[in-house]
């Protein structure tokens, strides 16, 4: 949001102190200022000028030589403006001057005719983007005035983070910020000019009904008219510009300039089209032409403004283009209002259309801003057009009251936060200066908030010593020590547990971490040939392509294989997130973290990619529980990216967990037929109600072990879980422990048959083993394997 420091100077006196201090002081107490702009520094020796003759150029049909009364002389200049005319007066760059994109201004020959100067856009002096035409003054002057004394062309103009005022609704306009400076720097504020509407009472009320007032708290409104007034004045277009808007005609730049000002968005109907005022919401979807030409579906439960039945508004957002103003309207109906915050930024959302309005009244304004606002626009519609005619009374409709709000702090309480070091009397000064009431009895002290504060900002006791400490100064107060007890870290397992596993997988095995959004992208599915079943849906999503919370991470792990397989031949990726699941659309959905990891090799084979993520799983568990998982291969998840037969679930104890799976052919086709891929997906929710199994110590031998390695050749079906439940069957005094080294298939190999290597650790507590009793070990084991159908390779 920007913010004009001439127009806040209308309200508050900062004269002497330093513009860093201001805004500084200001980002400490109360919201971050991001930058400071000093506009009009580039704009020199630019006067008042009175062209007094208009003559064609000899040689250029679109160019006219102008003599120009600068007050020191007349001078030649040539123009190409359409709109040059005698006896007008005009902003004029004289030699040695500088404008916009014209650092020196010097003499130069156009088209064969001497150009001393010229005549300047009010783009070219820095007060709008229009350059099509000469800015021409109106009134009368003196030639040769600085143009400054005529136009605000220097101001200071602060941009203040959006972010850092959304619990701040009495901000989103200057008065607020001059109010909250005021209070800062212990100045006094000056009072709002507003109109009396006095030639109003005793007019007919404008006819308005809210049929939803659980969603249109307040509505205020006035039929003016007799408007005549067809120029902005140059001074609410220039503030109106530097704050980031343009200029459209008088009643629109009025409407925009109270919503910059005072906060509070207003809108103004064309009169001829607006009979009677109807605030309903939509009961169905609509089509709707916004006033910026667009035709807009609007769904069911919006809050919309009919004229009797046709809508002409949609209500907190933007008008309609039926009714808007047009350089003819003579007579408007002004409306001022206040909607429930909420409902304002869920129906911009699902309509996709968020304005300057809607990021306010999202923010729960004042509803007494209604009235004010419309006594501020007339007042200053006044000024422009002393003969306006008041046509009706000032109708207010105020179905919701907005509740006052007292807090009681006695100074204890406030010397507890703070310390001992403001006294009663500050106290009660800083509270006053921010418009809050203060009646003091002794130590106690009630409390009155303001209706700008009430509507979501102050509402409890910690909210009032944040109020006195900020306006004291943060830097002023002396940090102590706290006296209080202390207590031991409850230490989060479960977060403990997950960064545990992200740095195994990231340090040990090479795997770099995702963070997805949890929602699927169905555009994504449907190119991988995807339909993940999920009941869990979101009510106002970003895009509908997004509208349904994740049960598995796998798809959006694909996703990120295919944006990633023409540039890499591996990729190694995993993500520790959220997955939801519900029985139906209409029933309380449940939350789960899972652990994905996809792994994918363009050299590598499936099987020794699908191998790998089992180890990891055994790893995983072993770390995190201290136990073994079990693989179960016709226990796999039903899902489309789970391959028919090269796919294996984890469980523990009869509780299913997760599958490894390598990746559907056909999901892989689509993504990179020549990138294997395989995909592991833990429930780690589940994971970690499993008991920890306690370690049982065994001292260690002082004499060496011996590493034994055996391949043994077996089917190409034979699982891994089943040679591995015969050699836990083995029994030996020697065995120590034994553990999966690798598989091969290829090259040397019968096509069906694959190579299984384990590695067996044997070993004596009472001697080192001699070379006949490792031979002996080593002939008992091979004919145990031979006698369950294991050939030695």
């Amino acid at each position: 949001m920007k913010i004009s420091l001439n127009w806040i100077k209308d309200y508050v006196n900062l004269d002497g102190i330093n513009i860093r201090d201001i805004w500084n002081k200001f980002t400490m107490a109360t919201a971050e200022v991001d930058d400071i702009i000093e506009i009009g520094k580039d704009i020199n020796k630019v006067v008042v000028a009175k062209i007094v003759k208009v003559t064609p150029h000899p040689d250029s049909q679109k160019l006219t030589i102008v003599q120009v009364d600068t007050g020191a002389g007349i001078v030649q200049s040539v123009c190409g403006a359409p709109n040059v005319g005698e006896n007008t007066y005009i902003p004029f760059a004289k030699i040695g001057g500088s404008i916009k994109k014209v650092a020196e201004v010097r003499k130069s020959i156009i088209s064969g005719v001497e150009s001393n100067g010229i005549i300047c856009s009010a783009a070219e002096i820095g007060i709008s983007d229009n350059h099509e035409g000469v800015l021409i003054l109106e009134g009368t002057y003196t030639p040769g005035a600085d143009i400054r004394q005529v136009i605000e062309i220097d101001d200071i103009v602060a941009e203040i983070d959006n972010k850092s005022l959304t619990n701040r609704p009495d901000l989103w306009g200057h008065y607020g910020i001059a109010r909250e400076l005021a209070a800062l720097f212990k100045k006094p504020l000056k009072s709002m000019e507003v109109a009396t509407l006095a030639e109003s009472n005793g007019l007919s009320a404008l006819d308005v009904k809210i049929e939803d007032s659980e969603k249109c708290y307040r509505y205020s409104g006035l039929v003016i008219g007799n408007i005549k007034v067809k120029l902005t004045p140059l001074k609410m277009q220039v503030r109106l510009y530097y704050c980031g808007m343009r200029s459209i005609s008088p009643i629109v730049d009025l409407t925009n300039y109270l919503m910059l000002e005072v906060g509070q968005p207003m809108h103004a109907f064309d009169r001829r089209f607006t009979k009677k005022i109807v605030v309903a919401s939509t009961t169905q979807s609509e089509k709707f032409i916004t006033l910026d030409g667009l035709e807009r579906d609007i769904p069911p439960n919006v809050l919309m403004i009919y004229n009797q039945e046709k809508p002409v508004a949609l209500a907190g957002i933007m008008g309609g283009a039926d009714s808007e103003v047009s350089p003819d309207t003579d007579a408007i109906v002004l409306e001022s209002a206040n909607f429930e915050g909420s409902l304002i930024r869920k129906s911009s959302t699902k309509i996709g259309l968020r304005t300057e309005a809607s990021a306010r009244f999202e923010k729960m304004l004042d509803p007494n801003l209604t009235v004010v606002a419309i006594k501020r626009f007339v007042k200053l519609l006044q000024d422009m057009q002393p003969d306006i005619k008041l046509v009706s009374s000032l109708t207010d409709r105020y179905p919701v009251q907005l509740k006052p709000i007292t807090i009681t702090v006695d100074k204890a309480y406030i010397d507890r936060y703070i310390g001992n070091i403001i006294d009663h009397a500050t106290v009660v000064s800083i509270l006053k200066s921010l418009e809050f009431g203060v009646k003091q009895a002794g130590d106690l002290f009630t409390v009155s908030v303001p209706s700008f504060r009430s509507t979501k900002d102050i509402t409890m006791k910690v909210d009032i010593i944040e109020e006195i400490t900020r306006i004291y100064g943060y830097d002023n107060i002396k940090p102590q020590t706290i006296d209080i007890a202390l207590k031991s870290l409850n230490y989060n397992e479960e977060l403990l547990d997950n960064n545990k596993i992200k740095e195994i997988l990231a340090e040990k095995f090479a795997y770099n971490e995702l963070n997805s959004y949890v929602w699927y992208d169905h555009t994504v599915n449907a190119s991988l040939g995807l339909k993940p079943e999920s009941k869990v849906r979101i009510l106002n999503p970003h895009s509908k392509d997004m509208d349904t919370l994740r049960n598995s991470i796998a798809p959006i792990m694909f996703g990120f294989a295919l944006k990633n397989a023409k540039i890499y031949d591996k990729i190694n990726i995993f993500e520790i997130g959220s997955v939801f699941s519900a029985a139906n659309e209409k029933s309380q959905s449940a939350q789960f973290k899972n652990l994905c990891i996809l792994t994918g090799d363009k050299l590598r084979d499936e099987d020794s990619l699908f191998y790998e993520l089992k180890g990891i799983a055994t790893y995983l568990f072993q770390l995190i529980k201290k136990v073994e998982p079990h693989f179960t291969d016709d226990e796999a998840i039903n899902a489309g990216w789970i391959h028919p037969t090269k796919a294996t679930s984890i469980s523990y104890s009869g509780q299913n967990l997760g599958y490894i799976s390598v990746v559907h052919p056909q999901v892989k086709q689509r993504i990179d037929k020549k990138l294997n891929l395989a995909v592991l997906e833990l429930n780690l929710s589940a994971l970690k109600t499993i008991k920890e199994r306690s370690i049982k110590y065994d001292e260690p031998s002082k004499y060496p072990e011996v590493n034994l390695d055996f391949s043994f050749l077996v089917d190409r079906d034979v699982s891994f879980a089943r040679i591995d439940s015969h050699i836990s069957e083995y029994q030996n005094d020697l065995l120590r422990g034994y553990k999966f080294l690798y598989l091969f298939t290829g090259k040397g190999l019968p096509d069906e048959q694959k190579s299984m290597t384990f590695r067996l650790k044997i070993g004596s507590s009472d001697k080192t083993l001699a070379n006949d009793e490792i031979e002996i070990f080593t002939k008992d084991f091979l004919d145990f394997m031979e006698s369950q159908g294991y050939k030695l390779r």
